[in-house]
């Protein structure tokens, strides 16, 4: 089964962490995180845990998680005008033919293809030849500022469970 948790403050970045812990503590019972190794192309993942997976992205003030008892992939990307041309150089024609033009359509596009890549573990560029294939069970989100996607092997969860984290009570200061 897979979850996706999220939360919002001034930096992502420094909530990611804090939100995993709160996600394992929530899902799976766990009073603390355990070791974490990364995969030879950076996935992080828990040693020794088959059936135990995650996931986390970070944009803006804006962090999510996905926990799965298989591989998953999550991405989050904030909406923002970008250089013209980009979807060209970056979305694959299957891709591009799916594009209604808009930002918030490319990162709806974007977050599937990044969450597509780091379920798999495989890489992102040159990304117009990384492409989500049609049959990955995924979901995307969206909120106002923010599109977001997740890639699975079992059914996508429909809603993201929002969390308040707390970076100091977590102990990542």
């Amino acid at each position: 089964m897979t979850v996706i948790y999220g939360t919002r403050g001034a930096d992502g970045r420094r909530l990611a962490w804090p939100l995993l812990g709160a996600a394992v503590r929530r899902s799976w019972g766990w009073a603390c995180l355990p070791p974490v190794e990364r995969s030879p192309r950076g996935k992080p993942f828990f040693p020794g845990l088959e059936d135990r997976w995650f996931s986390l992205s970070h944009s803006g003030g804006l962090a999510l998680c996905a926990l799965s008892t298989q591989p998953v992939g999550v991405d989050a990307e904030l909406v923002r005008p970008r250089r013209a041309g980009l979807a060209r150089r970056v979305l694959s024609p299957a891709e591009l033919a799916r594009f209604d033009g808009s930002w918030a359509d490319f990162y709806r596009l974007w977050t599937l293809k990044e969450s597509w890549c780091k379920r798999e573990d495989s890489p992102l560029y040159p990304p117009r030849q990384a492409e989500a294939p049609p049959s990955c069970p995924y979901q995307s989100y969206a909120g106002e500022d923010w599109r977001a996607a997740v890639c699975c092997h079992d059914a996508p969860p429909q809603e993201i469970i929002w969390l308040e984290t707390d970076c100091e009570k977590e102990g990542f200061t």
